[in-house]
């Protein structure tokens, strides 16, 4: 017979947000199967679906409070995490919905929602098993996603990118077996009585080089600039972001774990290189996808900087992290949708854009702008609070490799400004027109880009 009560303590509810999208995602794909739809149709459910996971996760925080229960004997959490980073995906997966306009096949709606499933279960887990499979199932649908668009390029880069990631994946087995060697857990919300033990140093190393390889951090990154360039850029920025925030996570939830074993050297050394390196490489880029490719990487160490912190403290830090990724996101999707107009994306089919669009010249300026951390735009006082933490936590020289990162990159932001604001020899490059949806999507990137200080509490 069954015991209801260990059934009720499993405290099934947690799950039903990712749950809901694995069911959505193979309705699509018999839709997609034995029907022919349009792709508004798969839109708008992907879009509905995305509103009702965010209504059961809201519902579970009122009913348990944020970080008071737990499911599936402790695997599952509904803490200040995964609550935050849920919302945060399901936020820019819905406007990247909206931005959508490339793809007809249902199945590529169908392999995004169980992206965004697997991502949510990513978050919401401390268990080093449910984690890898929650990256795993994302990580294949998002190599396949890439690939959809059907031309050499694309398939090639996404073959690449799997490659790298299989690699990374193997680190991360071999790093869990280390770990359950030594602690007998798998769950990283225990606390460990070791310090400075050589294994568990050792796991930590191997466990973040799959972490480096999905944050796109150098020397792990090579992978980024041939996906962004082969895919759509509406695509790109969702890798960009999305994803991501997802890793940042994991990384979080790691901090805690190897909190005394040593490990926040090695990353410290990781992210002041792969900021320096990245933002170096950017300068002699000539298409403005694969600058924008190197400005990710930039932008992720700089939020793995900002985690550090965490080591020795859990006060006043997770707040900047999620506020930074915030604002850099909301201009990084402005910027990567007035691309998705552009048939070729050097820098020079920017030419004279003031002249025939102004005021997309303009939203692409405000948007540049905010990335390269001009006051008084959104990603500036993202930046500020971040720089602020790390001063005040004693990581004054990440602060100061920090802003001589930005210094390097500004000369490539200010490059796509004066090309499409002050260059006055018009190019021959062909320019898509938005729909009503997407030039609302750029209004609330534009304005959020503008006025991003009103969001934040310093």
């Amino acid at each position: 017979m069954l015991d209801l009560d260990n059934i009720s303590n499993l405290n099934i509810s947690l799950s039903y947000p990712f749950l809901f999208l694995i069911a959505i995602a193979i309705i699509l794909l018999l839709c997609s199967a034995f029907g022919k739809f349009h792709r508004t149709f798969y839109i708008g459910t992907c879009a509905l679906s995305l509103i009702v996971s965010t209504f059961l996760i809201l519902s579970n925080v009122s009913s348990s409070g944020l970080g008071a229960s737990k499911a599936f004997l402790g695997t599952l959490n509904n803490d200040i995490f995964s609550f935050y980073s849920s919302l945060i995906i399901l936020c820019f997966s819905f406007l990247y919905l909206l931005m959508q306009k490339d793809e007809n096949k249902g199945e590529f709606y169908s392999l995004f929602m169980f992206m965004i499933s697997s991502l949510l279960l990513m978050v919401s887990s401390s268990n080093l098993v449910l984690i890898f499979i929650g990256l795993e199932s994302s990580s294949l649908a998002l190599y396949t996603l890439i690939a959809m668009r059907g031309t050499h390029n694309a398939v090639s880069s996404a073959i690449k990118y799997f490659s790298v990631a299989a690699v990374g994946s193997g680190f991360f087995v071999m790093a869990s077996a280390l770990i359950y060697m030594k602690t007998g857990t798998l769950d990283l919300d225990a606390k460990l009585a070791l310090e400075k033990d050589p294994i568990l140093l050792t796991a930590g190393v191997m466990i973040f080089v799959l972490c480096a390889v999905k944050l796109s951090l150098a020397p792990f990154h090579f992978w980024l600039k041939d996906v962004y360039f082969a895919t759509y850029s509406n695509l790109a920025a969702f890798i960009s972001v999305v994803p991501k925030i997802a890793m940042f996570v994991v990384v979080l939830r790691l901090f805690g774990f190897f909190d005394h074993i040593g490990i926040e050297n090695i990353i410290s050394i990781l992210a002041v290189f792969s900021m320096l390196v990245a933002a170096i490489a950017a300068l002699s880029q000539k298409d403005v996808k694969k600058m924008f490719a190197y400005s990710s990487v930039v932008h992720s160490s700089f939020v793995l900087a900002a985690c550090i912190p965490l080591f020795d403290t859990k006060e006043g830090v997770l707040n900047p992290i999620f506020i930074y990724w915030v604002l850099f996101s909301f201009s990084n999707y402005g910027v990567f949708l007035i691309l998705s107009n552009f048939r070729f994306t050097s820098f020079e089919n920017l030419n004279a854009l003031l002249t025939k669009k102004p005021l997309i010249a303009l939203s692409l300026a405000f948007c540049v702008l905010s990335l390269a951390g001009i006051p008084p735009f959104g990603a500036f006082w993202g930046k500020v609070i971040v720089l602020k933490t790390l001063i005040i936590e004693d990581y004054w020289y990440l602060a100061v490799f920090m802003a001589l990162a930005s210094v390097f990159m500004l000369y490539s932001y200010l490059k796509v400004i004066i090309h499409a604001l002050f260059v006055k020899s018009s190019s021959e490059a062909s320019y898509v027109q938005f729909n009503f949806i997407q030039g609302f999507v750029l209004a609330i990137c534009v304005l959020i880009s503008i006025f991003g200080i009103i969001f934040i509490k310093i």
